[in-house]
């Protein structure tokens, strides 16, 4: 049986954002096959890849880093939520601070887009909030 992929179906790929095999949308097909990909979770677009990259042999240098992805799940998993911020429309935040929300639960913001805007990372992706009005 041969996978028939089409452009906007979901398909699951390593993503080199989050260094993580996750959700993504078809965006470009080459034969038939998928070339791009965008990341549900991220929505990076990169190259469609089918499995992680390979691991290094040993004995050579290079280091094993987390992304920055890894390490705020981390947190958001992690018990101690006492200095998160309660989420509202009117209130100003800064980027890497924790916020409580009512309906997604603890975040941390990773960027203040606008000065109205901030992006903040939840246990189930990322989401754009507006601030200070």
């Amino acid at each position: 049986m041969t996978i028939q992929y089409e452009v906007g179906n979901d398909i699951v790929s390593w993503c080199t954002k989050c260094k993580l095999m996750l959700d993504h949308k078809i965006v470009a097909l080459v034969d038939d096959f998928p070339k791009k990909a965008k990341c549900k979770t991220c929505n990076g677009h990169h190259n469609y890849r089918e499995k992680p990259p390979e691991k290094k042999a040993p004995g050579t240098t290079r280091k094993t880093k987390k992304s920055e992805y890894e390490v705020l799940m981390g947190k958001i998993e992690g018990d101690d939520y006492s200095d998160a911020k309660k989420y509202s429309t009117q209130g100003n935040f800064k980027e890497n601070q924790m916020i409580d929300h009512a309906t997604f639960g603890i975040g941390f913001i990773v960027a203040v887009i606008e000065r109205n805007k901030i992006e903040i990372l939840f246990k189930d992706g990322p989401k754009r909030m507006v601030q200070n009005r």
